[in-house]
């Protein structure tokens, strides 16, 4: 499997493309992803608290 960043816009763009192979493993990507270091909004958000303890 190629590696593909999972930002908004490769997800957007396999979804407007309609590839159901390449929908297929951004899904797969996407649940390793969760599996190995949790929701992205959580992330989002411990980095903004380790920003605000820096600030």
């Amino acid at each position: 499997m190629t590696p593909i960043p999972l930002y908004a816009a490769a997800i957007t763009q396999a979804v407007s493309g309609g590839d159901l192979d390449q929908l297929r493993k951004l899904q797969s990507l996407a649940e390793e992803h969760v599996r190995e270091h949790g929701d992205i909004s959580t992330l989002l958000s411990l980095l903004k608290v380790e920003i605000a303890k820096l600030t």
